[in-house]
């Protein structure tokens, strides 16, 4: 059998876990769904619009990475981003705060958890603050 040949099952887990086909789509369902996004933040205040899919119901819980212009290097915390606004819906979930509290530096967790509903149609922004140089962000926004 080869992979996405003419005998790939249509719903693997009913060959390895004997599951039925509502099971597995209940699983499917019920899985992390991640979005990425690459932003430069300029000097000055900055706003992104985010756009998740429209079957996303539940917001997980973000991250941020600091990168080395020009390169695909994560860096030691942000230096010139000073702070981070996030809403959800025009809910304010944060508010100018310092985005090294965001990344991997700061979190032992995969993400930073914040747990909101979603319809899947939803307007999701994040503005930088940043009184110095232009800075690479990556965000990951977790989602089911």
């Amino acid at each position: 059998m080869t992979p996405g040949g003419l005998n790939a099952p249509q719903f693997p887990g009913q060959q390895v876990k004997g599951m039925t086909i509502e099971q597995i789509r209940t699983l499917v369902k019920k899985q992390n769904r991640i979005k990425g996004y690459n932003f430069t933040s300029a000097t000055g205040t900055t706003s992104f619009n985010l756009q998740l899919s429209g079957t996303a119901r539940i917001l997980l819980g973000l991250s941020l990475v600091p990168r080395l212009a020009g390169t695909d290097v994560a860096t030691q915390g942000f230096q010139d981003i000073t702070g981070v606004t996030f809403k959800v819906n025009n809910e304010i979930i944060i508010e100018n705060l310092d985005p090294n509290f965001l990344g991997n530096f700061f979190n032992t967790d995969e993400y930073y958890y914040l747990p909101r509903p979603l319809s899947g149609t939803d307007e999701i922004t994040i503005q930088f603050t940043n009184p110095g140089a232009a800075e690479v962000v990556s965000l990951a926004i977790y989602y089911i």
